[in-house]
C-alpha cells in the first residue's frame, strides 16, 4: 500500500507537516484519537480563486472553500492550488518553513471584504430598462453629443446600447455591480471621464475583473 501523502490511493492519515506545506488548515480532528478528519484550503478562505483579465471565464469562479475530508492526497492538494491559486501558489512554494507559517496572518477571510460582495452580485441577473425614443433620439443622439461628432464612431458605438423595440427603447445591463457604482459616482457631481477613471481604480485597487470595463 502506499504511503500517505505519496499521491496515490485513499489516506485516512493526515501528515502535519502538509498544513504548512500546501497551506491547509486543520477544521476538524477525531474527538477520541485527535486524528485529523478534514482541512481546508487557506488561500479559498483569504484570497478566493485568481482569474486572468485575459481569458474571460465561461463560467462565474467558484465561491466554495476547498476541502477535503478522510482523503488526503497531495495530487489533489496540487492540482487545485495550480489551477484555482497559481499566483500565490508559486509565491507560497517560494517561502522558506518560518515564512509559511506565518503567511496567512493577520488576513482578513475573503467573505468579511467587499471583493466577495463584488464578486458575487456581479454575476446577478442583467437589469432592463425602457425609454422612451425622444429621449434617445432628441437628448442622447442629438444634444448630448457635438455637432462635429454626429454620425462618428463614438456616437454610433453609444447608441448601439440601446435597442428599439415597438413604441420604446431596451437597455441590457449586464453588469448591475458597475453601473450602480457609475450611478452613485455621478450623483456626486463628478465628470464622465472622472467616473470612467474611478470605476478603474476600484476595479484595480479591489482586484475584480468582474467589473469590466466602464466605456467602450
Amino acid at each position: 500500500m502506499p504511503k500517505a501523502g505519496s499521491g496515490k490511493g485513499l489516506h485516512a492519515h493526515f501528515p502535519t507537516e502538509h498544513a504548512s506545506m500546501y497551506g491547509l488548515k486543520i477544521m476538524e480532528r477525531c474527538p477520541n484519537t485527535s486524528q485529523v478528519i478534514s482541512v481546508r484550503c487557506q488561500f479559498c478562505i483569504y484570497f478566493g480563486p485568481e482569474t486572468d483579465p485575459a481569458k474571460p471565464r465561461q463560467r462565474a469562479a467558484k465561491t466554495t472553500k476547498m476541502a477535503w475530508t478522510r482523503c488526503f492526497r497531495t495530487d489533489h492538494y496540487q492540482k487545485h492550488l495550480t489551477s484555482q491559486h497559481p499566483s500565490r501558489w508559486a509565491t507560497y512554494q517560494a517561502c522558506s518553513y518560518d515564512e509559511k507559517t506565518q503567511f496567512f496572518d493577520n488576513k482578513v477571510p475573503l467573505e468579511s471584504t467587499m471583493l466577495a460582495h463584488i464578486n458575487t452580485n456581479s454575476n446577478a441577473t442583467p437589469l432592463k430598462f425602457k425609454i422612451y425614443p425622444p429621449i434617445v433620439d432628441t437628448l442622447i443622439s442629438d444634444m448630448f453629443f457635438h455637432p462635429d461628432d454626429q454620425g462618428g464612431v463614438t456616437q454610433k458605438t453609444a447608441l448601439k446600447l440601446f435597442n428599439r423595440k415597438d413604441d420604446h427603447y431596451e437597455v441590457v445591463v449586464s453588469n448591475p455591480v458597475q453601473f450602480e457604482l457609475v450611478v452613485a459616482y455621478m450623483a456626486r457631481g463628478i465628470s464622465f471621464r472622472q467616473c470612467e477613471g474611478l470605476v478603474a481604480d476600484t476595479k484595480a485597487i479591489t482586484g475584480t475583473s468582474q467589473m469590466g470595463n466602464c466605456f467602450y
